[in-house]
């Protein structure tokens, strides 16, 4: 994986895509931060693309952090977010998903899902749709869900558990580009030094405390 900023994609454009194409995905950073990626189409991201005419629908939770939107469809939950309103989450989920998302009532097994992982601490068991994520982000993500509650590992020790110990950044970048935080546990990836990282739900760091305090988690970074 490769780091570009966005000066670097405008100015070398057709580099960036070639290292793309090789099947090395490039992570577009602005101001130090990933917002973007570049990366070769495989087949199950074709079948998605393929797919765009797929219903999407949306439902809202009202947690104590605000407003969770969570967009699903066949193929499981796609993308959650903690929104300022309806109208916000919609237009992030059409950038997403090439699609609109329609309000609906939550379905019972999404509606567990959100109230097991506040709760209880629980990943999401079922299957989730993350064929807009690169090989190596679905890996990463793959790898969170396993992460028990009240535990934390870093970014090094997810990279050294794929089998690529240099890629913590690219693993930290696969964390803040995590389209189902919360359901998807990055909050409970931390950095080497002790210190919590970033988190991309609407609250960010402090959020990111929060939740791992709620499960206990904290303890195991204090000296």
């Amino acid at each position: 994986m490769r780091f570009a900023s966005t000066v670097d994609l405008k100015n070398r454009t057709n580099e960036m895509l070639r290292l793309a194409l090789s099947g090395d995905p490039v992570v577009i950073t602005r101001h130090g931060r990933p917002v973007a990626s570049l990366q070769r189409l495989d087949g199950e991201n074709l079948r998605a693309l393929a797919s765009g005419a797929a219903d999407y629908a949306y439902a809202v939770f009202q947690l104590p952090f605000g407003g969770f939107y969570t967009a699903y469809g066949p193929r499981g939950p796609v993308l959650a977010r903690v929104s300022t309103s309806a109208a916000a989450f919609e237009r992030d989920a059409a950038r997403y998903l090439g699609a609109a998302a329609k309000p609906a009532s939550p379905p019972r097994w999404l509606s567990d899902a959100v109230h097991a992982a506040v709760r209880r601490h629980e990943a999401f068991k079922g299957p989730v749709d993350l064929a807009r994520a690169g090989p190596f982000e679905r890996e990463v993500l793959q790898a969170l869900l396993r992460i028990p509650a009240g535990q934390v590992r870093t970014y090094g020790e997810i990279a050294r558990a794929l089998g690529d110990p240099g890629a913590a950044r690219a693993v930290g970048a696969a964390c803040a580009r995590n389209p189902l935080p919360l359901l998807i546990p990055c909050h409970r990836v931390v950095r080497s030094d002790g210190g919590l990282g970033g988190y991309s739900l609407r609250g960010g760091v402090e959020l990111k405390r929060r939740l791992l305090e709620g499960e206990g988690a904290l303890v195991s970074l204090l000296p």
